[in-house]
């Protein structure tokens, strides 16, 4: 998903557009779902007009920074996001407790939770 602002025209459903990236490739998409924002509460529509903050879904791959457009795309400034100031290590749990309960207990389950995690939590 992606979350930004309409800056000229209306986003809908079903719309292909164009994804400008950072580095100036080009590549289409097509919108899946749009939802606005209604204080904390994300509400799905079926389109948006200039000025609406939104989030959007059905494209993948697509990162901070990057254009979303409609037709011919300039690209607006890019913005940077600072480096992480969080480190984690993930070690073998070696306690005498170690699976005796939790659901998703191999490092595949907590690779593929991570990378779910990427899609959506910047």
């Amino acid at each position: 998903m992606g979350i930004g602002r309409i800056y000229e025209g209306t986003a809908k459903v079903g719309q292909t557009v164009t994804i400008l990236a950072n580095d100036g490739a080009k590549r289409t998409g097509k919108i899946a779902k749009i939802y606005t924002t209604l204080g904390l509460q994300r509400i799905e529509s079926t389109q948006a007009s200039c000025g609406d903050i939104i989030t959007i879904a059905g494209i993948p791959s697509i990162f901070v920074g990057e254009t979303v457009g409609v037709g011919e795309v300039e690209p607006l400034p890019s913005i940077s996001i600072d480096e992480p100031t969080l480190r984690m290590e993930f070690l073998v749990n070696d306690s005498p407790f170690a699976g005796k309960e939790g659901k998703y207990m191999t490092t595949r389950n907590l690779e593929e939770r991570l990378d779910k995690e990427l899609e959506t939590n910047v």
